[in-house]
């Protein structure tokens, strides 16, 4: 049995890993069986994605299909890019659409204050206290990218490759207490394991 994550992009699918192995922490703990979590590429074409809803849950070893998709830059907010997502799915009740507000590195402030220390920047305020409030903007992929650039020597922020640098060996605990978003989407694939939900 395993859950389809359709993700929008190569920083989404970088984050796959790590809510696999929160999954696999998660079911041993419990003494439960491992679901695996099969990461597919999204496309935002409304006609291309109801299709490959359709045929991910064609599979009888599909539970569910989950959708993970950037609010910014193509939608106004977190319910229009999810009523996109439902209506591409046909309103199935096997399919979950999760947004990241306003993109998936809104997931990696709460970290911020390691980042900073990794690229030897001091004293670098921490863009607001609530994550998901970073606006459209200036979004927290953004603030990422001139953080990079003020490190010493200057550095190029990579999406996929710095998702799976920050949040090596990091409790994801951290953002769902942070990020509502977040805490949404790890609430689905826990209950969609059996498992029980933050």
């Amino acid at each position: 049995m395993h859950i389809v994550l359709l993700a929008e992009g190569d920083t989404e699918r970088a984050l796959a890993g790590h809510l696999k192995q929160f999954l696999d922490r998660r079911a041993e703990a419990a003494k439960r069986p491992k679901v695996a979590l099969k990461t597919k590429t999204l496309t935002l074409n409304a006609a291309n994605l109801r299709g490959r809803i359709r045929l991910e849950l064609r599979n009888p070893e599909a539970i569910a299909v989950v959708a993970l998709v950037d609010v910014y830059p193509r939608f106004a907010s977190a319910q229009d890019a999810k009523a996109f997502l439902l209506d591409a799915a046909e309103h199935d009740p096997r399919f979950y659409a999760h947004v990241a507000l306003h993109d998936v590195e809104a997931w990696l402030l709460p970290f911020w204050d390691h980042i900073c220390a990794r690229l030897g920047i001091r004293d670098r305020a921490k863009p607001g206290t609530q994550p998901e409030d970073v606006d459209l903007q200036r979004p927290p992929s953004k603030r990422l990218e001139e953080l990079y650039r003020l490190a010493k020597p200057a550095q190029k922020y990579i999406k996929p490759i710095e998702m799976s640098v920050i949040l090596k060996g990091k409790d994801l605990m951290i953002v769902a207490q942070q990020c509502p978003e977040f805490r949404a989407l790890l609430n689905t694939l826990l209950h969609l394991s059996g498992l029980e939900t933050i």
